[in-house]
């Protein structure tokens, strides 16, 4: 899993926010999240194995050591747990999904769970045992997880970052689809573009806001800085410099001139809104607002979320696909995804 190159300080930061101060009213961070559900994950390791221990001192029959013999059974029970949790899909009906889970992905995070509630309850062992070495393995566990937790606490700045109105995966969208559109969503995720305008298409309901988060969402857990924004959100920022985008949300990681993926939603709705809410026209009229909008613009990885027109007719579709040419962006580097096929 690749991780984005964040600063030691932009990560002690996070760190900072996320471990002082009361979430009571500021809301909970997915950074926060991952480190309170892994602390959940070492206490249901100690806890149960403590438990065991103190009220079942016959368990040394499993070991020489009853501390030893309690931190083994509670640890083997959740390895086989979290082995069932994880084969029972990969070996299940694949067909249920549209587009397949990063098994590797989740295979990493299934060992990472598996260590932190091993860690919990040999650390039990560690302070019950009457033998010494027994705080060797949990020690080289910690080690272990600080490595791995490392990449996933960036995973999930990234993620949170980027400002998504939903946390959605790839795997999780399940509208439906034409053959052709789903091979170019798999071709659009493998490559590794630059300047690529993906338009997305489609009635309502049909999972275009889904789609781009999703695939956007694909890209942050791959450490890349992704923004999504509302249309309205940013045309606005289209006026402000980097600087000042920066300096009032000093936990950005990036802005949308510097972003890997864009995601620009709520452009128009289609049917059965009628009218235009955001047009080329209007986007081109802020975008001279600066001197760097358009070749930042035209440079980025962008996806663009628009409503259908009338039943049979792609004209918004055309009027979009004219003017990022007209801007610069080569008809090579435009993909368009229609989910109303």
């Amino acid at each position: 899993m690749n991780t984005a190159a964040i600063s030691s300080q932009r990560i002690r930061m996070q760190l900072k926010y996320d471990l002082i101060g009361k979430d009571s009213y500021r809301g909970v961070t997915l950074s926060y999240a991952f480190l309170a559900n892994q602390f959940g994950h070492f206490s249901l390791g100690f806890i149960p194995a403590f438990l065991l221990y103190y009220f079942w001192p016959w368990c040394w029959i499993l070991w020489f050591d009853t501390a030893i013999s309690a931190a083994t059974i509670i640890a083997l029970g959740w390895f086989l747990f979290e082995c069932f949790n994880f084969l029972k899909p990969l070996l299940g009906n694949k067909g249920k999904y549209v587009f397949q889970p990063d098994w590797w992905n989740v295979g990493i995070d299934t060992f990472i769970d598996i260590c932190f509630f091993a860690c919990g309850a040999f650390m039990l062992a560690a302070v019950a045992s009457a033998y010494a070495y027994a705080w060797i393995f949990p020690v080289v566990l910690l080690l272990i997880l600080l490595y791995f937790a490392r990449g996933w606490y960036i995973t999930k700045i990234c993620q949170q970052t980027a400002e998504y109105p939903f946390q959605f995966r790839l795997s999780q969208w399940q509208f439906r689809i034409h053959a052709s559109n789903q091979q170019a969503v798999l071709a659009i995720q493998s490559a590794k573009p630059q300047g690529m305008h993906v338009l997305v298409i489609g009635p309502r309901g049909c999972g275009k806001t889904s789609l781009a988060v999703a695939m956007a969402n694909e890209r942050s857990i791959n450490g890349q800085k992704c923004v999504y924004a509302t249309a309205s959100k940013l045309l606005t920022q289209m006026h402000d410099a980097d600087a000042s985008i920066l300096q009032s949300n000093p936990y950005a990681l990036t802005t949308w001139r510097n972003a890997d993926w864009l995601v620009i939603d709520d452009l128009h709705p289609g049917e059965p809104v009628q009218g235009d809410f955001i047009t080329p026209a209007i986007v081109q009229q802020h975008l001279q607002a600066r001197q760097e909008n358009t070749a930042a613009l035209v440079s980025r990885n962008t996806i663009w979320v628009l409503g259908s027109d009338a039943p049979g007719t792609h004209t918004q579709l055309h009027i979009w696909q004219q003017w990022l040419q007209q801007i610069g962006v080569q008809s090579q580097h435009i993909r368009v995804l229609d989910l109303s096929l």
